[in-house]
């Protein structure tokens, strides 16, 4: 294992979230690994996480990858679920009928679940996923270097999706404060973003790493705006890259099922029969009109982020961007400019 975990302290700001205050955080820390050539392509940033996923890390990097298994990746909040219910509806062809369609998390479920939320345990979520027939389609929010080794050995298919990074710590801030039971100001959160701070951060490192990753053949980076402005295109492309092959009226189908209304109000995907144990469990006052699914618009942080702050995380991205020497392409699709 190539891993070092540093503890954190407890004043970090993201230890205000409720369902935290008695939980230790870690960085998690990766070297380059001779047995995975495509590490080569990994920045060294470490990744913020619960330090419970510390016991998950070795049983994570062993789980068995299938050739068959499909890999829905990216940061929370920037339409992985979304990118999870079309790539399963591709690979098990449309399954809309709502008596044939489980909860998406049952059909389609999430790695390391249990190493974020002490009600998962996580040893037994990753052994009813080994016993899934193939093919299988699994989410994940884990950064490259923190997924199972055979991901990169087997080299099963991998669906990343990315977003711009305004909208996306809007969005995150609006989960941890209704499901984490997040306490603090939204400014308090924003602060805490650009610190790495936030579980799973940093997102430009998590997203970068798969962008230098893009062209390899089982590799399908999109993004959320590429979603929003053209989603019967999207529905193509990624059945093209699933090898399947899908009729114009199963493309409009589709879209339709995956709309953002449709999508909201959808019981198997929206999440929304387990929001009231969730904010239960983390004490968090969730706001009565909050729902997972919250606005599916490209550019809503400007709804809620001031001008300085706006201002605040466009320089932040680009020093960023330019100390670590990344793709100004990756940068026009952090700045939501392209």
């Amino acid at each position: 294992m190539s891993f070092t975990f540093e503890k954190l302290l407890n004043e970090d700001l993201v230890k205000k979230a409720e369902y935290f205050d008695t939980q230790d955080f870690v960085r998690v820390h990766h070297s380059r690994r001779p047995d995975v050539d495509l590490s080569a392509k990994w920045g060294h940033q470490p990744f913020f996480l619960p330090s419970r996923h510390v016991d998950s890390v070795e049983k994570i990097e062993g789980f068995e990858v299938r050739h068959e298994d499909v890999y829905v990746l990216g940061f929370p909040k920037t339409g992985t679920t979304w990118t999870q219910e079309m790539v399963y509806q591709i690979c098990n062809d449309l399954i809309f009928e709502r008596e044939k369609c489980a909860e998406l998390y049952e059909r389609s479920p999430y790695l390391e679940w249990g190493s974020i939320f002490s009600f998962k345990n996580n040893t037994e979520n990753m052994k009813s996923i080994a016993k899934l027939p193939s093919p299988r389609v699994i989410k994940s929010h884990l950064a490259a270097p923190l997924l199972p080794k055979g991901m990169w050995t087997v080299k099963p298919k991998i669906v990343y999706v990315g977003r711009n990074i305004k909208d996306t710590a809007i969005s995150y801030y609006h989960l941890y404060r209704n499901v984490f039971g997040y306490k603090k100001t939204l400014e308090d959160f924003l602060e805490a973003f650009l610190e790495d701070a936030i579980i799973f951060g940093p997102l430009d490192a998590h997203m970068s790493d798969f962008w230098n990753m893009k062209d390899e053949e089982n590799i399908f980076f999109i993004t959320y705006e590429d979603l929003k402005r053209d989603l019967p295109g999207m529905i193509r492309k990624t059945s093209s890259f699933l090898g399947k092959s899908l009729t114009d009226q199963q493309v409009k189908s589709l879209a339709d099922h995956l709309s953002f209304g449709n999508m909201a109000n959808n019981e198997s995907v929206n999440f929304d029969g387990r929001l009231d144990a969730l904010s239960t469990l983390t004490k968090a006052d969730r706001d009565s009109t909050f729902k997972f699914m919250r606005k599916g618009k490209i550019g809503s942080f400007r709804e809620e982020m001031t001008p300085e702050m706006i201002s605040k995380y466009d320089k932040w991205i680009k020093e960023r961007n330019a100390e670590f020497k990344r793709d100004p392409e990756l940068l026009n699709i952090l700045l939501a400019q392209k």
